[in-house]
C-alpha cells in the first residue's frame, strides 16, 4: 500500500466528519466498472470515486474520528483502504466541493493550509490564468426553468428537420459563393472590420453556451453558472455544466457537448443565407463575419477530438473515460518517469495496457494537432498585426510548452531524487553539455537548395526580320540541324511587288544616268544620288526576301512546338517562329532570395550537385559558379513560377508568368559535361531543376538562427 503513513496525519486525524445531509449519490456504469459520483446541490458540488473510495466515504460519520474511521477499514479491507495521504487529499478535496461538513466546526487551516501550499502556483501558472480567467456573473437555471417549453419545442422533431434544411439551402449557397467567400477572408482581420468580428464571434459564443446550457436543462439538469471567460484577454461568455455529470446515459452527456456544434452548424446556416442574398453593407460584412467564426471555430476546434473543446467531451463521454486528456497526461508522464527518469510509479490495476497505449496515443497526437493548429493561428494573426501575434505566441509557448516541460522536469528539485540518481543526473547532464556544445559551438555540415532552370549554353531564338506568310517547315521539331540548314520558307507578294517597283525604278535612273553622262547635262548629280539610293533600297529589300528563308546559325535542335499551327498562316516582323538549342553544354540559374544571399558568399562549388525535372534519380556535378552582382525581377524561365510548379511568387499582372513579386539574384553554373549524353536524348532545357551548394561549416544553432533571420524578414519584411 503506498503512503500508509503520513508525517501530517495528526492535523485531520481527530476531526469528525460526515456527507452534508443535502448530498446525493448516483451509481454510474462506464466501461463496465460501477463509479459513484456525488452531487450537492446548493453549492453545485460533484465529485467521482471508484467503489473502494466510496465504500471509505460512506463509513465517515461524526461519532468517529477520521483516525478511528480509517483505523477500522484498515483492519476490514486491508487492500483497498487508502493511505493516510491519500485519505489527507480526500479529505481536502471534498471538503472544497462543499460535500463534507465537521462537527463542531474547524478552523480550515488544519485542512486547507496544507493544500494551498502544495499546489502553490509558480508565476507562469498565475500567468497562464490570467490569459485564461474566468469570471462568474449569473445563475441562469431560474431563467431556463422559466423558457423550459422554448427549449422543448427547439428540440423537437419538426424544428431538427427545418434546421436541417436551412443547412442543406446554406450549404448550397456556400458552394455556389464559395470564390468570393475566400476572397472575402483575406480582409478578415483589417482594423476596420476587427470590431464587427468580435462582436460576431461574441454572439455566437453566447448562443453557442445557452445552447449547452438549454440542452442539460431538457435532460433534467441544473446549470447553475454562467459568466465571461477571458481567452487570451478577450471577454468571452461561458457556462458551467457539472451537473451533466450526473446523467447516468453517456448518450445525453454526448448531446449535451455536441449541443453549442449545432447551434454554430445552424447560425453560421443562417449567416450564410444572409450573406448571400443581402446588398453589401454593415448588415452583410455581420452575417459573413458570424459566417466566419463560426464555420472556422467549429471546424478547426469544437469538432475535432484533438482539441479540449465540445469534440474532446464528446469523445471522452463516448469512450467512457472521464478527464482522457488528464489521464492521458498521467500515461505519459509515467511512462517518463519510469523509463527516462528511472524513478519507480505506483502500478496502475485499473488502466488496462491496451487502454494504456491507446491514451499514450491519444496524448501524442492532440498535442501535435494542437501544435499544428496554434501555429496556423499565430502565423495568421501575424500577417495582420505582427505585436499581436507575437504575444499569442508567447501566451501558446508558455502554455504548450514551458509549463509542460516545467512538469516533465519536477523530480529534478527534489533532493532525495537527486541523491537516489547521483549516477543519472551526473550522465544525464553529461550527455546534455555535449548536445548543447554540439549545437552551439562544433561546425556542423551546411548547405542550401535553390530553385531554378536548365539552360543550353548556346541556344539562339531565331525571329521574322520581315513579315511573312509560312509556305514550308524543311525540318520537324526536335530534330538536330547542322550550321545553315534551311529551317523554315516564308513568302511575302507584296515585298516582291515592291522589289520589282524599285528594280523598275533603278532601270530607269540607271538609263537617266547614262544618257546625262553622253548629253553632259548638269542633272548628272542628282541622278547618281537617286542610283545610289534606289540600290541601297533594293539591298535592304533583297536582304529581307533573303530573310524569308530561316537557316540555322549554328549546330543544334530545331524547336518549333507550333510548326502545324503556323502552315499557312502570316507572321509579322519580330515574331519569334523557334529556336536552335545547342543541349551538349547546358548552365543551371539559381535563383536567391535576397534575404539569403549573404548567405551564400562562401560556397564551395566542388561539392555542389543539381537535380533536373524529368530525372531526379540522376545527379549531375556543377562548376564554375558565378553571382550575377546585381538584383532583377524577370525570371529566366516561367517554368518557376507557381503555374508550373515553381517556389517564386509572380505578378498576376505578368501574362508571361516571369515578373517575380520580390527582386532576386542568380546564380549561375555549369553542369559538368557529359560524353556518354546522345544527341536524341530529351532536351534539358527550360526544365527546372534543384541545385544544392555547400557553404562553409557552421554551428546548428547558427544555422536555425539564420534560418529563422531569413524567414522572418521575408515573411514580415523586417
Amino acid at each position: 500500500m503506498p503512503r500508509t503513513f503520513s508525517d501530517q496525519w495528526y492535523r485531520i486525524s481527530d476531526l469528525r466528519v460526515a456527507l452534508r445531509p443535502g448530498v446525493s449519490v448516483r451509481l454510474h456504469e462506464e466501461r463496465g466498472e460501477p463509479w459513484y459520483v456525488f452531487h450537492e446541490r446548493a453549492h453545485a458540488g460533484f465529485f467521482r470515486v471508484n467503489p473502494a473510495t466510496y465504500r471509505f466515504i460512506s463509513l465517515l460519520n461524526v461519532d468517529a474520528t477520521l483516525d478511528q474511521v480509517w483505523r477500522a477499514s484498515l483492519q476490514t479491507q486491508p487492500e483497498e483502504t487508502p493511505g493516510q495521504e491519500e485519505v489527507f487529499e480526500l479529505i481536502v478535496a471534498l471538503y472544497r466541493a462543499n460535500l463534507i461538513y465537521v462537527e463542531g466546526g474547524v478552523d480550515e487551516s488544519k485542512i486547507l493550509d496544507r493544500f494551498q501550499r502544495k499546489k502553490a502556483k509558480p508565476f507562469l501558472t498565475r500567468l497562464s490564468e490570467l490569459l485564461f480567467m474566468r469570471i462568474p456573473l449569473w445563475d441562469p437555471d431560474a431563467w431556463l426553468t422559466r423558457h423550459s417549453r422554448h427549449i422543448d419545442r427547439l428540440f423537437s422533431v419538426p424544428f431538427r428537420c427545418l434546421a436541417l434544411m436551412v443547412f442543406a439551402w446554406a450549404l448550397v449557397e456556400f458552394v455556389l459563393a464559395g470564390p468570393r467567400a475566400w476572397q472575402q477572408a483575406s480582409s478578415i482581420l483589417q482594423l476596420n472590420n476587427l470590431l464587427l468580428l468580435y462582436v460576431a464571434v461574441f454572439l455566437s459564443h453566447l448562443l453557442h453556451e445557452l445552447s449547452h446550457a438549454a440542452m442539460c436543462k431538457y435532460f433534467g439538469g441544473e446549470v447553475r453558472t454562467m459568466g465571461v471567460m477571458l481567452l487570451l484577454l478577450t471577454p468571452l461568455p461561458y457556462v458551467d455544466l457539472s451537473s451533466s455529470w450526473t446523467f447516468r446515459d453517456k448518450y445525453q452527456r454526448a448531446w449535451v457537448d455536441s449541443a453549442g456544434m449545432l447551434s454554430d452548424a445552424l447560425l453560421g446556416a443562417i449567416a450564410t443565407l444572409v450573406w448571400a442574398y443581402s446588398p453589401p453593407g454593415v448588415v452583410n460584412e455581420l452575417a459573413y463575419n458570424l459566417m466566419f467564426s463560426t464555420v472556422v471555430y467549429t471546424v478547426l476546434f469544437n469538432i475535432n477530438p484533438l482539441m479540449r473543446f465540445d469534440g474532446y467531451y464528446i469523445l471522452s463521454d463516448l469512450v467512457q473515460i472521464p478527464n482522457l486528456h488528464e489521464k492521458a497526461r498521467q500515461q505519459f508522464l509515467k511512462l517518463w518517469r519510469e523509463r527516462v527518469l528511472k524513478v519507480p510509479v505506483l502500478e496502475d490495476d485499473v488502466t488496462k495496457p491496451s487502454e494504456r497505449w491507446g491514451l499514450l496515443g491519444f496524448f501524442l497526437t492532440s498535442n501535435i494537432y494542437r501544435l499544428m493548429v496554434m501555429t496556423g493561428i499565430v502565423l495568421f494573426v501575424a500577417d495582420q498585426y505582427f505585436g499581436v501575434g507575437l504575444l499569442v505566441a508567447f501566451a501558446l509557448a508558455l502554455t504548450s510548452f514551458v509549463q509542460p516541460t516545467l512538469r516533465m522536469l519536477a523530480p529534478l528539485k527534489n533532493p532525495l531524487f537527486l541523491f537516489q540518481h547521483k549516477r543519472f543526473v551526473r550522465r544525464t547532464g553529461i550527455g546534455f553539455a555535449l548536445v548543447l556544445a554540439t549545437v552551439m559551438v562544433i561546425p556542423m555540415p551546411d548547405s542550401r537548395i535553390l530553385d531554378g532552370v536548365v539552360e543550353a549554353r548556346h541556344y539562339t531564338p531565331l525571329f521574322t526580320e520581315s513579315g511573312g506568310l509560312v509556305v514550308q517547315t524543311h525540318v520537324p521539331n526536335g530534330q538536330w540541324v547542322e550550321a545553315g540548314e534551311l529551317l523554315v520558307t516564308l513568302e511575302n507578294p507584296e515585298l516582291e511587288t515592291e522589289i520589282e517597283g524599285v528594280q523598275a525604278q533603278l532601270a530607269m535612273a540607271t538609263t537617266q544616268e547614262s544618257k546625262a553622262l553622253t548629253e553632259g547635262s548638269i542633272d548628272l548629280l542628282p541622278i547618281r544620288e537617286r542610283t545610289l539610293s534606289l540600290q541601297a533600297v533594293l539591298t535592304t529589300l533583297s536582304a529581307q526576301r533573303e530573310a524569308l528563308l530561316v537557316r540555322a546559325p549554328h549546330a543544334g535542335i530545331w524547336v518549333d512546338q507550333e510548326s502545324k499551327v503556323r502552315q499557312q498562316a502570316w507572321m509579322a516582323r519580330g515574331a519569334e517562329l523557334g529556336r536552335v538549342v545547342d543541349d551538349r553544354a547546358q548552365v543551371f540559374l539559381g535563383v536567391i532570395r535576397q534575404e539569403a544571399a549573404t548567405a551564400l558568399l562562401g560556397l564551395q562549388e566542388e561539392e555542389s550537385r543539381v537535380r533536373i525535372e524529368g530525372e531526379r534519380d540522376i545527379l549531375h556535378t556543377a562548376q564554375r559558379f558565378s553571382l550575377v552582382p546585381h538584383s532583377q525581377s524577370t525570371l529566366p524561365s516561367a517554368a518557376l513560377s507557381p503555374l508550373a510548379g515553381g517556389t517564386v511568387a509572380v505578378s498576376t499582372a505578368d501574362p508571361s508568368g516571369k515578373q517575380a513579386v520580390e527582386a532576386f539574384f542568380l546564380l549561375r553554373a555549369e553542369l559538368s559535361p557529359e560524353p556518354e549524353r546522345d544527341l536524341h536524348d530529351p532536351l534539358r532545357h527550360g526544365r527546372a531543376g534543384w541545385i544544392k551548394i555547400r557553404l562553409p561549416a557552421r554551428p546548428l544553432a547558427s544555422q536555425a538562427w539564420l534560418a529563422a533571420t531569413q524567414y522572418f524578414q521575408r515573411r514580415y519584411k523586417l
